[in-house]
């Protein structure tokens, strides 16, 4: 990956923001986008509803806007704060490399920060998930609770077997055509939105992403999430065993909600809006 990430021309660019719009236009009305400075570039954010924060951090190649489905429900109760991740596709603009997966903490530090928001509620999906896990490490004291959906690849798990040739695959031709059938073999049959999933292709096919892999989590690294922190699981996941992780992370996280969803592939943010939507505002009401 290269030290700075971006599209590779200009073109793919403008044609990336139109993809975007379509899709940010499915946010709910008052729904407000915000350019903030970090130390790592410009990061682009959306933000809706009233209540104590909720900052969202989106999987590979996903973006603010994926988090659509959920925004109404989230905002109704809290300020829900979703992320274009520097380093990946996005609107934001990355001047500073993120080597380390300290300097993902300090990218949400910072976006905390220039948002004048002390505290949150933390979280996200994949390697959102993984994002969030460096910030609760770094800097604990600014976690409320954590909120891990699907933790990405091998964070909490290691991807079965099974799956490896696909993923070294989309790494070795990484064209929108090959984004598309590994979507539909991550979604697992369940229809997902097509703009939704095009701004993923799209983005993914044209963008030179520069952030750290994912890394797994030691055991003494996951006893060190002391916050309240939910995990959720699709039953249908290809990147890792769901029932090893939830055993795993029962057995480790003192503060631990865990639970694997009935049928629910990967992208269960979206698939399954409904059900993560509820579950996420009852355990945060648990622990308000």
């Amino acid at each position: 990956m290269g030290k700075i990430g971006g599209f590779t021309d200009s073109a793919s660019a403008k044609q990336y923001r139109q993809i975007y719009a379509r899709v940010r236009a499915q946010w709910p009305a008052g729904a407000e986008d915000h350019d903030v400075q970090t130390r790592f570039g410009r990061t682009h954010v959306i933000r809706y509803g009233q209540g104590p924060p909720i900052l969202l951090v989106p999987g590979t190649g996903a973006t603010a806007e994926n988090w659509s489905p959920n925004a109404e429900a989230l905002g109704a109760r809290h300020t829900v704060i979703a992320v274009d991740t520097l380093g990946l596709p996005g609107l934001g603009a990355q001047t500073a490399p993120i080597r380390r997966p300290v300097d993902l903490a300090l990218w949400l530090e910072d976006v905390l920060d220039q948002l004048g928001i002390d505290t949150a509620h933390v979280g996200g999906l994949s390697y959102g998930a993984w994002a969030s896990m460096q910030l609760a490490w770094h800097e604990p004291r600014r976690v409320e609770s954590l909120l891990l959906l699907e933790p990405g690849g091998n964070s909490l798990g290691r991807p079965p077997l099974p799956s490896l040739p696909r993923f070294l695959r989309l790494l070795a031709l990484r064209t929108e055509a090959e984004f598309e059938r590994f979507g539909r073999f991550v979604e697992g049959g369940w229809p997902n939105d097509p703009d939704r999933q095009r701004v993923v292709n799209f983005g993914m096919a044209h963008y030179r992403p520069s952030v750290p892999m994912i890394r797994y989590a030691k055991d003494a690294q996951v006893r060190r999430l002391h916050m309240p922190t939910l995990v959720l699981l699709g039953e249908n996941s290809i990147v890792h065993d769901p029932r090893q992780v939830l055993d795993r992370v029962r057995s480790l996280m003192p503060e631990v909600e865990a639970d694997i969803i009935d049928g629910a592939p990967h992208p269960l943010a979206e698939t399954h809006a409904g059900t993560v939507n509820d579950r996420i505002l009852a355990f945060l009401t648990s622990h308000e």
